[in-house]
């Protein structure tokens, strides 16, 4: 049995990239077809493996689904998730897991691309979704790998963090200002911020501003105008060549 988090993946083929409903998903599953990593939304779901290991996955978790796996789901209330499933090219197996990834906001954005992109068919699609799949691996591996921080070290950047959350959409936050209210240099606050996040604190609140833009989008109530300006952008221009960056299409052709 090789270790996930250790492993030199060669993805060969994806299989599928969707979004299932809560309460969409079969409850049964016998000898899985291909490997699967699944992101959680909302809700709480049970996986029992017959190992005597059940799996409780909550949102914000990613499980990864071992190819050959028989399991059930349930008992608690299905929530809703993104799934990728995939094949690689080695005969291997890894056992089940679940993790939290630090950074949510890109792990949420990748799985919704990678859904989105499956979805459209463009040409290409099938190599960029592997290309997403990689990502989401690497970045798995990377925070299981992190450098060790220890829960002090968190609490000394947890008034940005606050400050970022309530103000990223109102604000033009600046590194300099919110090191100082954490008492420390940019320097410092920039190195633990990336070494728990596994990005830096300008990306971490632009992935912030994109994910809430995509939800206004989504809503059908503002135009793109106003979802740069609600999202803290004060270019709409700038806001969409971001926006495109991050999620794969403009925003007008963005449908959530």
């Amino acid at each position: 049995m090789k270790n996930f988090m250790e492993y030199e993946f060669n993805v060969e083929k994806i299989r599928l990239s969707c979004f299932v409903r809560s309460g969409q998903g079969a409850l049964l599953h016998k000898n899985r077809p291909s490997h699967g990593l699944v992101l959680y939304l909302n809700g709480a779901e049970g996986y029992d493996f017959g190992n005597g290991k059940p799996i409780c996955v909550k949102a914000g978790d990613i499980i990864y689904l071992p190819k050959g796996a028989d399991y059930a789901v349930g008992p608690f209330p299905q929530g809703s998730c993104y799934a990728i499933n995939f094949d690689i090219s080695e005969q291997v197996s890894f056992e089940p897991f679940v993790f939290r990834p630090k950074n949510a906001v890109d792990m949420l954005a990748t799985f919704r691309l990678a859904e989105k992109t499956w979805k459209m068919k463009n040409r290409g699609y099938a190599m960029k979704c592997k290309e997403l799949l990689y990502h989401v691996i690497c970045q798995l591996q990377t925070e299981y790998h992190a450098a060790y921080i220890s829960q002090s070290k968190i609490e000394l950047i947890a008034p940005a963090l606050t400050r970022i959350h309530e103000s990223y959409t109102t604000e033009q936050l600046r590194i300099g200002e919110l090191a100082e209210m954490c008492k420390m240099t940019p320097e410092y606050f920039r190195s633990i911020f990336r070494k728990y996040y596994q990005v830096s604190p300008l990306k971490y609140i632009n992935d912030l501003k994109l994910t809430h833009a995509a939800e206004l989008i989504t809503s059908g109530e503002y135009s793109i105008t106003e979802v740069a300006g609600l999202s803290g952008f004060t270019d709409a221009s700038h806001f969409s060549r971001e926006f495109k960056k991050h999620f794969g299409v403009p925003p007008v052709e963005y449908k959530g």
